[in-house]
């Protein structure tokens, strides 16, 4: 079934917007896969990581004023944004069958929003890193709004990131080829020494 986008609803949702965040999340994805490739790094090192980066940077961006849109509510590991004043979470998750709390559970800052809204309409808001890549290569972010039930009303999906990222923990090393041979640069004429020239 195909959901309406979150605009529909909320126009301060605009793509572009949710773009902005869902690359957040994404480039952050990439650089900590791209920095935990020791030995000692395992999929737990990894997500917690990813989260604190992904966490930190929304933080700085909102903190920094470059958007007028983005403000920070919360700041705590549950950190809660707005766009525009509309409360917003993200986590990384199956984003058709969540288990995280930050996609399940809303808490009393994302609650205050609900009496602003008319009733069936979407009030809790998260952007999901889908953590399994649903059938593509890249990770994707899904953005959801529920109502009050918890019934999602709206979707939006990222058209993705193109970033180049590292997939190995080993650089190959590099290869001495030698030095390229240069001389003073000659006609074929020099080496007959005729001209063809007449």
């Amino acid at each position: 079934m195909d959901l309406p986008l979150p605009d529909f609803f909320h126009s301060a949702l605009k793509n572009g917007r949710l773009e902005t965040i869902a690359n957040i999340l994404i480039e952050e994805h990439f650089s900590t896969l791209t920095d935990l490739q020791s030995e000692f790094d395992d999929g737990y090192s990894r997500g917690t990581t990813r989260f604190a980066r992904q966490k930190n940077r929304l933080k700085s961006v909102a903190l920094s004023g470059q958007y007028d849109w983005l403000q920070l509510l919360h700041a705590g590991n549950d950190l809660i944004f707005t766009i525009e004043g509309i409360p917003c979470r993200f986590a990384t998750d199956d984003p058709s069958n969540p288990t995280k709390p930050a996609v399940l559970d809303a808490t009393p800052i994302q609650q205050s929003f609900f009496d602003e809204v008319e009733n069936g309409e979407p009030c809790k808001f998260c952007f999901i890193l889908d953590g399994g890549y649903a059938e593509a290569d890249d990770p994707r972010v899904v953005f959801i709004g529920e109502d009050l039930l918890g019934v999602v009303k709206c979707r939006w999906t990222s058209g993705g990131v193109q970033a180049l990222h590292a997939v190995a923990a080993n650089t190959p090393p590099a290869m001495n080829i030698g030095k390229a041979p240069v001389g003073p640069k000659r006609f074929d004429s020099d080496k007959t020494g005729t001209s063809d020239a007449t």
